[in-house]
């Protein structure tokens, strides 16, 4: 998908500044790493209505696709997720050979983009609240382990 398919003059402007950028490469320190290379987004008050789920896709396929082309030696993992504490998409890469991914909680990868889109999107930054299905036992019940949604793609 090229750029001019995507709408939203704030998507755009976020592909433009990050597209290009350098990657840093420290198979000898996953969290040098995951913080150098790390990004995250939030759109003001205005820019929000015009964000739609598929344009967060499209952003982030772009993004994807640039790293692969500048990363063709290297062997990376691109990660993105929604930090609800920051109300921030944020995305970054490590090496694979890490093994992992830099997160000290439980993670449930995902190869769904539209996933984190909508949660990100829809769950947060419109505050639809979409996530949470109503409990059938009231509030007796044990509150479910935070599980952080992270999409992952290899790279290249």
């Amino acid at each position: 998908m090229h750029n001019d398919m995507m709408n939203g003059k704030t998507v755009n402007a976020w592909l433009e500044m990050a597209q290009d950028d350098e990657v840093l490469v420290d198979p000898d320190d996953i969290n040098h790493e995951a913080r150098t290379n790390m990004w995250s987004f939030s759109p003001t008050d205005e820019e929000t209505p015009q964000i739609h789920a598929a344009d967060i896709v499209a952003f982030i396929g772009e993004v994807i696709a640039a790293r692969r082309s500048a990363l063709a030696s290297e062997d990376m993992l691109f990660y993105c997720w929604h930090d609800v504490q920051c109300r921030q998409l944020r995305f970054s890469l490590v090496s694979r050979s890490h093994g992992r991914l830099p997160f000290r909680c439980e993670l449930r990868e995902t190869q769904d983009l539209a996933l984190i889109a909508e949660r990100v999107v829809n769950g947060d930054w419109r505050n639809e609240d979409f996530m949470q299905a109503p409990s059938e036992e009231g509030d007796a019940q044990e509150p479910a382990p935070f599980v952080l949604p992270v999409f992952v793609a290899p790279v290249p």
